[in-house]
């Protein structure tokens, strides 16, 4: 489990730092307060390959022409950004970031007091994280198919519990097959008279089933969530977060950013006492680069919801 990170010169960050995560993370704030920017960071320092992860997080930012120039705080390509991630193991990771082309953003290990315990470019084994995964339901193009992660979740033995979260929220549907067009393998809802692609049953549905088998596929590790509530409606909203405590119970780590105070309450209603004693909750703003962050317990959250709901609104 991810329990630090501390970032230097990183997009919009200047220097700030995150500490005494837990298993369940909720990041919090208003636009540009650098939400997106703490997922990147954890994605790039808690990856099995910290340098394709920083070329992911350059490419999920559309509307720029040379991404990885913007990756650094005020675009001052002649200095390195840095990255440091510490788990609850006590294992600790510090790369090194810097646009060496326009739209190439280089990760490499920082070097250590002790010569010849890694190669140049070697990034050691990050111990207490057994992988990590992004998700960004606004991006969805790259990622693996949904087939593929229902096969997973299958193999898992959830493949009720992923059933019933589209069942409880699609009226009628009475299950999820793979069947094939054109020998290409897809995922149906299955009424009792007819099948519809799932891609077809809506943006939120599918957002809602692709979050879901993310999560029920995962053996362990960490999954970093932007904005899950997009595409979705309340009801959704609660089927999602039920799948993220769930995943969260089998030690998953999840973090997550929100703009939806509906999620907010759809945790609080569905979180038994040890869910909350899982959670930690960071209310986030910048002053000139420098990130700024207020840390409430689980317990915390609910009591402090007029200042949540501050920020979300």
């Amino acid at each position: 489990m991810i329990s630090s990170v501390e970032i230097t010169r990183f997009r919009g960050i200047r220097e700030g730092n995150l500490e005494d995560m837990t298993p369940l993370v909720v990041l919090v704030g208003p636009n540009g307060s650098g939400k997106s920017t703490v997922l990147d960071a954890l994605y790039v320092g808690a990856s099995e390959e910290p340098g394709h992860a920083a070329q992911e997080a350059v490419g999920r930012h559309g509307g720029v022409a040379h991404g990885a120039r913007w990756a650094l705080w005020r675009t001052e390509s002649s200095k390195t950004a840095l990255i440091t991630v510490t788990t609850s193991a006590g294992s600790s990771r510090r790369c090194e970031l810097i646009a060496r082309k326009p739209a190439q953003l280089q990760c490499a290990p920082v070097r250590d007091a002790q010569p010849g315990r890694r190669r140049p470019g070697q990034f050691e084994a990050l111990e207490g994280v057994s992988g990590v995964r992004l998700l960004d339901p606004r991006v969805f193009e790259k990622q693996p198919a949904l087939h593929a992660l229902y096969t997973k979740t299958v193999e898992q033995g959830r493949r009720q519990q992923a059933k019933a979260i589209i069942v409880e929220v699609v009226p009628y549907a009475k299950d999820l097959e793979i069947l094939t067009e054109a020998n290409q393998p897809i995922i149906h809802l299955v009424f009792d008279d007819h099948s519809v692609p799932i891609a077809l049953a809506g943006d939120g549905i599918y957002s809602l089933l692709r979050i879901s088998l993310e999560l029920a596929s995962r053996p362990g590790g960490v999954v970093l969530l932007e904005e899950p509530e997009v595409h979705q409606h309340p009801g959704a909203i609660r089927q999602t977060m039920r799948s993220i405590l769930a995943a969260v119970r089998r030690d998953i780590q999840v973090i997550l950013t929100t703009h939806s105070l509906e999620l907010i309450d759809c945790l609080l209603a569905e979180s038994s006492e040890e869910d909350l004693e899982r959670l930690s909750l960071y209310r986030l703003q910048l002053d000139n680069g420098a990130l700024v962050s207020h840390r409430m317990s689980g317990a915390e959250v609910s009591f402090a919801r007029t200042q949540i709901e501050n920020d979300l609104r």
